[in-house]
């Protein structure tokens, strides 16, 4: 319960930042102007600020060092088989809108390699943030978020490429990078910009009379 109190304050507190920045990147450094494309955009913000939220990133002032590691594929099976599987099924499950998303929006990417190795370094930046964080950096968690990526593809490739709106329809170099673009900026609001919102949030709840009673 107190997980998801967290990750849903992380959320709304990183919302109100989302739309300005997504408006500055698609109107006035992109210079696009399709509103489809801009909801579509939108919404794979929403997404990225949504996994971060879940896998838990460093924040300005909790940043600390906890070298954390698991570097032996499937070993946590043996010990809490039950608990292994629910975690790989939600982490196949959180990344699979990445490769349903992406594909979709922007045509560059409509590729199994181009998007295998986008989960992969998405994992990778995400279990290296996590050194600064009280996670685990796990390489199970390079897999299987790589494969819900790949998941998500295929689903997208069957689903989406056929959809009658053409999001993403652009043959401009700089679009090619503008995934990567939002996936950052949504970082940066996650780490510099939501603490601002969340603590005044978190300072709200932990003195109502609700969280009294939660304890």
């Amino acid at each position: 319960m107190i997980r998801l109190l967290s990750i849903g304050i992380d959320c709304i507190s990183s919302i109100i930042f989302v739309i300005p920045a997504v408006i500055i990147l698609r109107y006035a450094i992109f210079r696009q102007r399709n509103f489809n494309q801009f909801i579509a955009v939108f919404i794979f913000a929403l997404y990225s600020i949504a996994v971060f939220s879940v896998v838990g990133i460093p924040t300005v002032g909790t940043f600390k060092v906890d070298f954390g590691f698991n570097l032996i594929p499937l070993i946590d099976i043996v010990n809490s088989p039950l608990e292994y599987i629910k975690n790989t099924i939600l982490n196949i499950i959180l990344f699979i809108p990445m490769g349903f998303l992406v594909p979709a929006i922007w045509k560059n990417y409509r590729s199994i390699k181009t998007m295998f190795f986008m989960g992969l370094a998405l994992s990778v930046c995400i279990e290296i943030l996590q050194i600064f964080t009280f996670r685990l950096t796990d390489i199970d968690d390079l897999i299987t978020n790589t494969a819900g990526t790949v998941i998500g593809y295929y689903i997208s490739k069957r689903l989406s490429f056929k959809l009658p709106i053409r999001l993403g329809d652009n043959k401009e170099d700089v679009l090619r990078y503008e995934p990567l673009v939002i996936l950052v900026a949504m970082l940066l609001i996650g780490v510099f910009l939501k603490p601002i919102v969340s603590n005044s949030i978190w300072d709200i709840v932990l003195s109502s009379s609700w969280w009294e009673k939660m304890k």
